[in-house]
Order: C-alpha cells, then sequence, then structure tokens
C-alpha cells in the first residue's frame, strides 16, 4: 500500500471512530481495520462481518461467538448471491421443526421494504435517522432511496448482513452496527428521529431503552414506534394464538409451550401501557394511535375501511385497544 493510501485509511478511521462512543462508558472511541477501542476504559470491538459490534452479549437465541460465527458464514454467502439467496440460505443453515413458519418468514423478509414504505412515508422531512432494530432492512432502503442520512442497529449481525445484501441489491448503503438498543454507541442528540418496527415487543426493559432513544435523540427530535398488541382481537403474530396477550404472563408462556412447543412469547404492550413507558422515560408529547398500514393508492376494501377507521379520532379511540399493531409518535422537549 503506498504511504498516501495508508493516510487516507487512517483519516477514514479517524473519521468513522468520531462518530461513535464506547457504549459501556460513552467515551471516545480509536478504530483501526479489525476493531475499535475506547480510549477510556479500554474496551475493544470487533468488527464482525464487515460491520462494528459493540455487543456485550447477543440476542437470546444465540451466544455472541456463535452468533458472530453465524454473521461471517452468512457474509460469505451473501457476497454470492442475493437478498432471496442470502435469506434462503439463512433458514438452511437455522434447523426449525416447523417448515410453515419457515416460509412465512421467508415471505416477511422479502415483503420487507413494503412495510418499510408505509413507515417512512409517516416521517416527512426526518433529518437524520437512526432505526433500532432494524431486523433485514426494509424500512432501511426505503430511507435511504428518500436521501435520507439512515442508520441502522440491531443486536443481530446476522440480519445486519440480510440487510446490507438488502441494500446493496437496490445500489444503497446505510451505517449498519451490531449493537443493543439498552446501550446505543452514539454520543449524546445526534440524531433527529428515532424509528423502530416491532422491537419493543422483545426488550426485557422497554423504559431503559427509550430512555437510550431519548438519549441520542436532538431536542424536539422525534421518536415513532410501530408493535404489535397485547390486547389485539386478533391471534398474536409471533405464536399465532389468539387471547394469550389477556392472560398472566406465567399463563401465557404455559399455554404457548402446550401449543407451539418451544417458541417464546414477546412481550407485547398495549397501547396505554406504551404511552405510559414512553412517559417515563421522559418523552413529551406522546401521542399512541393506529399505524398507517396501507397507501394511499390501495383501493382494496380493507385498506379503504382501515384509512377511514383511522381518519375519524371517534373510530380510531374505540378500535385502537383492541388493533393489531399500536404507533407511538412522540418527542424529546427542546430543553432537554
Amino acid at each position: 500500500m503506498k504511504i498516501c493510501e495508508i493516510e487516507q485509511s487512517k483519516t477514514a478511521a479517524i473519521d468513522r471512530a468520531s462518530r461513535f462512543r464506547c457504549p459501556a462508558c460513552r467515551s471516545r472511541m480509536t478504530a483501526s481495520d479489525d476493531e475499535f477501542a475506547c480510549v477510556a476504559c479500554s474496551r475493544r470491538y470487533p468488527v464482525v462481518a464487515g460491520m462494528i459490534d459493540f455487543r456485550p452479549t447477543s440476542d437470546r437465541y444465540l451466544t455472541l461467538d456463535a452468533e458472530r460465527a453465524k454473521a461471517e458464514r452468512l457474509a460469505r454467502i451473501a457476497a454470492t448471491t442475493d437478498l432471496r439467496g442470502v435469506a434462503e440460505a439463512y433458514y438452511a443453515m437455522t434447523p426449525d421443526p416447523d417448515p410453515a413458519r419457515c416460509r412465512r418468514f421467508l415471505a416477511h423478509i422479502l415483503s420487507g421494504e413494503r412495510r418499510g414504505e408505509r413507515l417512512a412515508a409517516r416521517l416527512g422531512d426526518p433529518g437524520r435517522v437512526l432505526e433500532v432494530g432494524c431486523g433485514t432492512g426494509g424500512f432501511l432502503l426505503a430511507g435511504s432511496r428518500r436521501g435520507w442520512d439512515i442508520n441502522g442497529v440491531d443486536i443481530a449481525a446476522r440480519w445486519l448482513v440480510v440487510a446490507r445484501r438488502r441494500l446493496d441489491d437496490a445500489g444503497r448503503c446505510a451505517e449498519l452496527v451490531a449493537a443493543s438498543v439498552e446501550s446505543l454507541p452514539w454520543p449524546d442528540a445526534c440524531f433527529d428521529t428515532v424509528v423502530a418496527d416491532s422491537l419493543v415487543e422483545h426488550l426485557d426493559d422497554p423504559r431503559t431503552a427509550l430512555g437510550e432513544c431519548l438519549r441520542v435523540l436532538r431536542p424536539d427530535g422525534r421518536l415513532l414506534l410501530w408493535s404489535p398488541n397485547r390486547f389485539t382481537a386478533t391471534t398474536d403474530p409471533h405464536v399465532r394464538l389468539w387471547g394469550v396477550g389477556y392472560l398472566p404472563r406465567g399463563w401465557a408462556e404455559l399455554y404457548v409451550r402446550r401449543r407451539r412447543g418451544g417458541a417464546w412469547l414477546p412481550k407485547c404492550l398495549g397501547p396505554s401501557g406504551a404511552g405510559r413507558v414512553a412517559r417515563e422515560a421522559g418523552f413529551a408529547d406522546v401521542h399512541v394511535g393506529l399505524p398507517s398500514l396501507f397507501a394511499q393508492e390501495d383501493k382494496r376494501l380493507l385498506a379503504r375501511i382501515y384509512r377511514g377507521m383511522s381518519g375519524i379520532k371517534a373510530i380510531e379511540c374505540a378500535a385502537l385497544p383492541a388493533a393489531p399493531l399500536w404507533e407511538l409518535d412522540a418527542r424529546k422537549a427542546r430543553s432537554q
């Protein structure tokens, strides 16, 4: 490598490191090609599958070492295929006794951009955007196509590999980082908008997570969340059973084990509970309502009925407690 190329590489590493803070102590970072290091506490964070890994632990399904190995393996496959190919490869290397569930999840990944477009349409001019729990990148792609400065974070590096393949297929890019939403690796007040779709129900401590979202938002910054409703009148979207949200947690887990084997039951919130958690985390101007799930050009009867319901305040208030999903829209106070 020429001297000028070495200097350019160092400059790029310094610039990239300056955008982050140590998730453990909030201090500045230094960077090399294969890891980031905290200047204060000396913690080191490796680059995994081409992305920075700020996680102290992985998600509940894999150990951190196993998850990193899976992400690296998936990244090698992703380099030679497209979004469908890498998604199919993921489920081929992830044994599941229920083939129907694998097919449903695969279809969900491939259709992710449509839902991402609906969510993106709610934002207008969002400035610098962070999606927490970005998963396979449907919203990231929708935002990048709008020219936004968009960033994605997820606790599962393997999903970030899929998200990067989705973006690459479309000729787009976004900053992708593996980290926990309870301990984000960014400095205070650096985003204008924080977005999450189907994240809250997977969190053990949603108030801490929303507190982190508040921290990284600039004053008057916006938080927009979509999540399944615990008290929906339809079946739970994760375990596909009716009524689990109305049972005490212990009973609900027993019910799910009896009906679905080892399936994990997410911790969904109802609309009022979501609003309460957001206020406890410090957000102001908190509003919980029905999300905009259908585009204006969708002329199907269900789409027209849903848009009509969400446009009439009295009907929306009546329908929200048992709706399949809720949307939380909140602001960080200008004085914070």
